[in-house]
């Protein structure tokens, strides 16, 4: 499949454009034609970074979205509406941008004969593999609706760990923005200032002071080749982002979160998949796409070998490193005793998920007194270094 961009005039002589996944321009022609009109230009997109960017006005599909697609369609089949003209009446919604023109490429593929899935199998972008997994399985058990209330259930979950993250995150994101601030400010606008202060008043500058301000005459100096050495070395950065983003996650403190983190969400699925139906060995190898993680992916792959090569779910378990903690590793062995693995799994998941809101909350706990402290130790640095001079020039008077 290939990202093509088209124009269309609709009959009321409307110009539109946008950008479709579609595996030819003759595809392309027959989704435009159906929807917006008249077709005036298909063209192939050419993506910048090797493609990196959804189909979709260069936005992905996130969670939110994901879930709010499956819980209407989940109420309007529960409705005793057809898949199609619930499709349909999704396309027109007032869901956003992405949405609907999802509905509509779903919609579409389903007057070609497709099944949902394999619709869904379209926009690959939009739906991870598991999800299309799941609503093969419930085509084929004929419980869709229940299926697809799931998948919205999972996907409002997640979104609620991931914005849990961002709240915790955001104030001691501020203290760091105002430290950082606060070092600007005083280094471009109240040095210079007291410099100039102590020059007419024939006060001779400290040490310190000195190299300070030689260093800003120095940077406003070369400005532009330093500016050009940032945008260089942010796009090394960029491109050795992952590499950073797993040495990031290993700093202490940090490693057992994102582990914990991981393992939360590939539970999550796996309990999912299995109760929608899926094998065990398919469930585990759908669920490892979600991990972003390359050592978890393999420790999840020893996870399926074991069970593969006829082991116990709590002995390939065992194998698979510190994949799962203790606590899932215990109601892996209920489950696999009880007959119950996909209740136990969400179980499990469920009190992980909230083991790692209390270890991040007390993480945010322990890290505001520290950021506070550091932004204290630069203001009084940044007083320090304006009035050392005071200080030295008040030491040479004559006492009385």
């Amino acid at each position: 499949m290939r990202q093509y961009r088209w124009r269309a005039r609709s009959s009321d002589g409307k110009e539109c454009s946008g950008e479709i996944l579609a595996d030819s321009e003759q595809e392309v022609a027959r989704f435009v034609c159906a929807h917006y009109g008249c077709v005036t230009g298909i063209e192939k997109a050419d993506r910048p970074f090797g493609g990196r960017w959804s189909f979709l006005h260069g936005k992905t599909i996130h969670n939110k979205e994901r879930a709010t697609f499956f819980r209407q369609l989940a109420t309007l089949l529960e409705a005793g509406i057809s898949l199609a003209e619930a499709l349909d009446m999704m396309s027109s919604s007032g869901m956003g941008v992405s949405l609907p023109t999802v509905s509509r490429q779903l919609s579409d593929g389903l007057r070609q004969g497709l099944s949902l899935s394999a619709a869904m199998r379209k926009q690959a972008r939009a739906f991870p593999p598991s999800a299309i997994a799941m609503v093969e399985a419930g085509e084929q058990g004929g419980n869709l609706d229940t299926v697809l209330k799931s998948l919205s259930v999972y996907y409002e979950r997640q979104e609620k760990l991931v914005k849990f993250v961002r709240s915790v995150s955001i104030y001691p994101t501020f203290l760091l923005v105002v430290a950082l601030g606060t070092t600007v400010f005083f280094s471009l606008e109240l040095l210079p200032m007291f410099a100039d202060l102590y020059a007419s008043l024939g006060v001779q500058e400290t040490q310190l002071l000195r190299t300070l301000l030689f260093l800003k005459r120095w940077i406003a100096a070369h400005l532009p080749a330093l500016v050009g050495v940032g945008i260089v070395f942010g796009r090394v950065l960029y491109q050795q982002r992952v590499r950073l983003r797993s040495w990031f996650w290993k700093i202490p403190g940090l490693r057992g979160l994102r582990q914990a983190y991981l393992e939360v969400r590939f539970v999550k699925m796996l309990a999912l998949l299995l109760h929608s139906g899926i094998s065990l060995p398919e469930a585990i190898h759908l669920a490892v796409r979600t991990l972003a993680d390359g050592p978890s992916r393999l420790r999840a792959g020893r996870f399926a070998q074991g069970i593969l090569h006829g082991l116990g779910i709590a002995a390939a378990a065992g194998q698979a490193g510190d994949l799962f903690s203790q606590t899932t590793r215990e109601f892996l062995r209920i489950g696999e005793n009880s007959g119950n693995l996909a209740p136990m799994l969400a179980e499990a998941a469920r009190i992980r998920e909230q083991e790692l809101t209390n270890r991040i909350r007390e993480l945010k706990t322990i890290a505001e007194p520290l950021l506070i402290l550091g932004i204290a130790a630069v203001i009084f640095a940044a007083i320090a270094v304006m009035v050392s001079p005071l200080f030295s020039l008040m030491t040479q008077m004559p006492a009385y």
